[in-house]
């Protein structure tokens, strides 16, 4: 532990200094379209990144949580209603399938926590009128005084677990990412009027209503699904919807659909099915559209890839 002056309190430290990930498994950032795909290490559903690259990162997705601790320096975060600067010690939890970027001024040592949060539906929390997921949530030593502390040592603690190749340490890490929701649920409880959580009230119902609306797609995206059938789902105007889909998501209703449609279609092609079989599975309703979209999206026909796979097994 250390003593923090500013703060007149013990705080936790980081345990392992070279920070290597519990899996020999190399990490390759993967990209459909908007939307990265988190690669976790092998059967887990948490993934910890040391980052010390300069590189910004521009606008992305993607269906997990992510909780960025900014350990030295300062970086900026943009989402589609704002801009938070981050300094050294704050942290932020960007929820799922909200479009964001990262940039920097210069570079600077900070932890990128991805969380998949799915397993928190069996708490009712996306359900829950005080959900702590569903916004974006700045934590710092001025706007959350009273649970700042208590934050900053739980991240310790959830980072030394992720990097201390125990046994147990995606269970550790998952239950200390459970209980920082804890502490900001409670302060976001008592402190609704407070401005110690950054909530963005303006733009809640419609992120609840596309965040509902990606998940159908994702269950549903081999259904013939339309524009118009999606933008009464959720309650909108077509050309309302429009807007706000590519304000929400960085592109169209139709090129999104497509690029998730693609990329299952690529795990299956990975099988034996037949052509014309992933076409149909996958919402195509021909082999020729389905050849011309699986082309135009990865750069070859879904024969030459399939070989490409073999070759690589």
């Amino acid at each position: 532990m250390k003593y923090n002056p500013y703060m007149d309190t013990i705080l936790h430290v980081l345990k392992f200094q070279d920070f290597i990930q519990p899996t020999s498994v190399p990490y390759t950032r993967v990209l459909e379209g908007p939307e990265e795909i988190i690669q976790y290490p092998p059967g887990s559903h948490v993934r910890i990144w040391y980052n010390t690259e300069p590189s910004a990162y521009d606008n992305h997705f993607h269906n997990c949580a992510e909780l960025i601790y900014m350990y030295e320096n300062e970086c900026t975060v943009t989402v589609p209603n704002g801009v938070y600067t981050l300094n050294s010690g704050d942290m932020i939890l960007i929820p799922p399938y909200m479009m964001h970027q990262i940039s920097y001024t210069k570079p600077g040592k900070q932890f990128v926590i991805l969380i998949d949060v799915e397993p928190l539906f069996n708490f009712g929390i996306y359900t829950s009128p005080n959900s702590t997921i569903n916004d974006i949530l700045l934590c710092n030593k001025e706007n959350c005084p009273h649970i700042y502390i208590d934050v900053c040592n739980n991240i310790t603690d959830m980072i030394n677990s992720y990097f201390s190749n125990s046994v147990l340490w995606e269970i550790e890490t998952y239950s200390h990412f459970m209980k920082f929701l804890t502490l900001i649920g409670r302060n976001t409880a008592a402190h609704e009027t407070d401005s110690g959580m950054v909530r963005m009230a303006n733009s809640k119902e419609h992120y609840d209503k596309f965040f509902e609306l990606l998940q159908y797609i994702e269950r549903s995206y081999g259904e013939p699904l339309t524009l118009d059938d999606m933008a009464s789902h959720v309650g909108f105007s077509k050309f309302h919807f429009i807007r706000l889909f590519k304000e929400y998501t960085g592109t169209t209703f139709y090129d999104y659909l497509t690029n998730k449609r693609i990329q299952h279609a690529k795990q299956l092609l990975a099988s034996n099915m037949g052509i014309t079989d992933v076409a149909f599975s996958c919402g195509f309703n021909n082999q020729t559209s389905f050849c011309r979209a699986f082309k135009k999206v990865c750069g070859c026909p879904p024969t030459e890839f399939r070989q490409n796979l073999k070759r690589k097994q």
